[in-house]
């Protein structure tokens, strides 16, 4: 096989080596937003809810256009976007220019998820795409973790980071999503069709899915559940990444160097999760994704619980209650807006979906920061995981309710398989 002409396996490696190097950059051009300019918490906390809501439009317009357009223009689009907005923000000092600048930041943003979740359901069938996304998710948590010490490492050590004219911050992680977009276009110029494209569920479902897509994503019931569940699990997810080392600091007395070290457990340890669940769904839950994600949640409910006591107890206690809230959130994360969204599904509307799940998961993530703000301010820091208590609690019971659903759809198709053999010529 010529390297002109590469099989479609050598396409498969190229489709996940390039989409997980974009979407690390587009995840360093995100993370970077509440560390590289510091400020009070009131005003990191609207500048993050206003960046919610824009990156839940860009997710359902992403969704929309990967869908019609394709999934790869649609990435480098919304590549393209944050670029110019990130390189913007390295010379902005107006805050208002500036919150107009994340906007269309959080905007771009939302393309990445939707367009190369259809890209890899498209090039990865399902018996193999769990396990394909278990570690594409790692893209993501390395992602954020490598922006905050590059973002940390700038502020600590360069000293025109503490001009007010400049926030070169900024610069380094758009120079690096500019690289990962240019390997992503170099890797899939010239991409043939996607296997998924012309497969059985393709074809046969091609006229529908052009007809009220929208319509169909809004009325499909695993949908519904499945948005229900990220909900409440996103608000969990980015209440932890942006706020854990303000909870260190001001609940536990650790100083912001030793503050920004612990709480990236909650990161080096979540890869592991998206890995665990994906070879869980593999190994032994097969189309029970509804349960293992119920089972999840619940854990992650009393691990919550109890983490003031573990928090009380030692350094080592604390580290490891964060480590394990990283592994199950990061790993009910990918099984939820990843897994459950292109099962539940046609190709032609796995744009749509994923973008409309996320979209409704930011919605959550937009209400998180003003939400804590307000917590925070009348309980305490302390209190705030009685909080997470009841958002995992909420979204397990929503996810159990999925499982009953997936049970009975799983006995009927049982049943119809019994019935075809026994069935006589």
């Amino acid at each position: 096989m010529s390297p002109e002409n590469p099989s479609r396996a050598q396409w498969k490696g190229r489709v996940f080596f390039a989409a997980w190097t974009l979407y690390a950059g587009y995840y360093i051009c995100r993370k970077d937003m509440g560390v590289a300019r510091g400020g009070a918490i009131s005003s990191l906390a609207v500048s993050l809810a206003c960046f919610g809501v824009m990156y839940a439009v860009g997710q359902l317009v992403g969704g929309s256009l990967a869908d019609r357009i394709g999934a790869p223009r649609t990435a480098l689009a919304g590549a393209g976007i944050s670029i110019l907005c990130t390189v913007s923000l390295s010379w902005c000092n107006h805050p208002n220019l500036a919150l107009l600048l994340q906007l269309g930041n959080g905007f771009g943003q939302g393309f990445g998820w939707p367009s190369l979740i259809k890209l890899l359901g498209g090039w990865f069938g399902a018996g193999e795409r769990d396990r394909v996304l278990g570690w594409w998710s790692t893209s993501y948590i390395l992602g954020g973790l490598l922006a905050s010490s590059l973002t940390a490492w700038l502020l600590l050590n360069t000293g025109v980071t503490t001009g007010k004219d400049f926030h070169p911050a900024y610069l380094v992680s758009s120079a690096i999503l500019l690289c990962s977009a240019f390997f992503f276009f170099r890797e899939t110029y010239r991409l043939p069709g996607a296997p998924e494209e012309s497969g059985p569920l393709s074809s046969s479902s091609s006229s529908s899915a052009q007809i009220r897509p929208w319509r169909q994503l809004l009325l499909n019931r695993r949908i519904q559940v499945i948005s229900g569940i990220y909900f409440f699990l996103k608000m969990t997810r980015y209440t932890l990444l942006f706020w854990l080392p303000n909870y260190l600091i001001s609940d536990l007395g650790y100083r912001a160097t030793s503050a920004g070290h612990v709480a990236s457990y909650f990161e080096l340890f979540g890869f592991l999760g998206p890995l665990g669940a994906a070879y869980a769904v593999q190994r032994y839950f097969s189309r029970r994704r509804m349960a293992l994600g119920a089972g999840m949640l619940f854990v992650l409910a009393f691990l919550c619980l109890v983490h003031p006591m573990l928090a009380g107890s030692g350094g080592t206690a604390l580290i490891f209650s964060i480590a394990l809230m990283g592994t199950l959130i990061h790993g009910a994360d990918i099984l939820i807006s990843g897994m459950m969204v292109l099962d539940a599904v046609p190709h032609e509307l796995h744009g749509r979906a994923s973008g409309l799940v996320n979209a409704i998961g930011s919605i959550g993530q937009a209400l998180s920061p003003l939400l804590i703000t307000v917590y925070v301010s009348h309980l305490g820091w302390t209190k705030l995981f009685d909080l997470f208590v009841f958002f995992a609690l909420a979204a397990g019971a929503i996810c159990a309710f999925g499982a009953h659903m997936e049970a009975k759809f799983t006995s009927r198709l049982n049943r119809s398989a019994l019935e075809t053999v026994n069935s006589p010529l």
